[in-house]
């Protein structure tokens, strides 16, 4: 190559150059970008503070509205339901069972009643069966204003005719109760 050739330089295309009173069309979409954004995030947040109210009210104050009382009321109940349920001698066996059924509601009243009467009632008083349970501790799972779930921890003692010795078992057991008028009454009753 010689001295008088040379390679072409690049050199950028000359444009007119605006005033910077007039901010150019990216400059433009950059300011409202930022803005739009506040926009949406303001959107967000007003979203995100109306479902947590909404979420306040309907799930959380409810069970906040159910004092100390209620809860010892449904635990007391659950207690006293499950020894009345699983408490019996041969000859008691009839009474305790017409008894019990007064502290039932629901499916689990019809349920019981079956049961007792097919199976309970006549083996305790074939074979002398004889139980006493006893809540070892309780405590309330869920408490509404007219619904609850307690959990108790039961120790039941069995004899009878065949196993004159006493065998002792544990169970927890999941009760449910529905609020009939000024009284707890028990829905379900699953041991688990």
């Amino acid at each position: 190559m010689s001295a008088e050739q040379k390679l072409p330089v690049a050199t950028p295309p000359i444009t007119e150059s605006k005033s910077n009173d007039e901010p150019s069309a990216a400059a433009r979409w950059w300011w409202r970008k930022p803005r739009r954004s506040v926009t949406v995030l303001a959107a967000l947040t007003a979203l995100a503070a109306v479902l947590a109210a909404t979420l306040y009210l309907t799930m959380y104050r409810p069970d906040k509205r159910v004092d100390d009382d209620a809860r010892a009321a449904v635990t007391d109940t659950a207690s006293q339901g499950a020894v009345a349920l699983l408490s019996y001698t041969p000859d008691t066996v009839v009474s305790v069972v017409d008894t019990a059924r007064g502290r039932l509601t629901g499916e689990f009243l019809d349920y019981y009643s079956k049961f007792t009467t097919e199976v309970v009632v006549p083996a305790a008083q074939e074979s002398s069966v004889a139980t006493q349970a006893t809540v070892s501790a309780a405590g309330p799972v869920d408490v509404q204003a007219d619904t609850a779930t307690v959990l108790l921890f039961v120790n039941q003692t069995t004899t009878s005719s065949a196993e004159p010795e006493p065998a002792t078992t544990a169970t927890s057991i999941n009760v449910e109760l529905t609020r009939s008028g000024d009284d707890w009454l028990i829905s379900g009753f699953d041991p688990l």
